[in-house]
C-alpha cells in the first residue's frame, strides 16, 4: 500500500515585517498543538508532537546571507514520560 503524500510550498519575496507576521503566526499554532499552512485556496494542516527534530542554518556569502528552520516529528509518536499534544 503507497501512503500519500501531501505537500504545499510556499515561497518568494516578502516584505520582512509580513515573515515576522508568519512565524508569529507559526509561534501561536505551535502552542494550540496545531499548524496550519495555506496557499490561495490550499491548506495543509500539521499535528507536531511534544519532541521535535531541529536544524537551524545559518550562511554568509559576499552579497547574500540565508537562514533556514527545518522542523520534523514523526506523526502520533508517544515517547517514555512525555505525551503526544494530540492525545491531550
Amino acid at each position: 500500500m503507497e501512503k500519500e503524500k501531501n505537500k504545499l510550498k510556499i515561497e518568494g519575496v516578502m516584505q520582512l515585517t509580513e515573515v515576522i507576521a508568519n512565524l508569529e503566526k507559526l509561534v501561536a499554532d505551535m502552542q494550540c498543538g496545531k499548524v496550519t499552512l495555506a496557499a490561495g485556496d490550499e491548506s495543509l494542516t500539521l499535528a507536531p508532537s511534544v519532541l521535535v527534530n531541529v536544524e537551524m542554518k545559518a550562511s554568509q556569502k559576499k552579497d547574500k546571507e540565508k537562514f533556514s528552520l527545518e522542523i520534523s516529528w514523526k506523526k502520533h509518536k508517544e515517547i517514555e514520560g512525555f505525551a503526544d499534544t494530540a492525545d491531550a
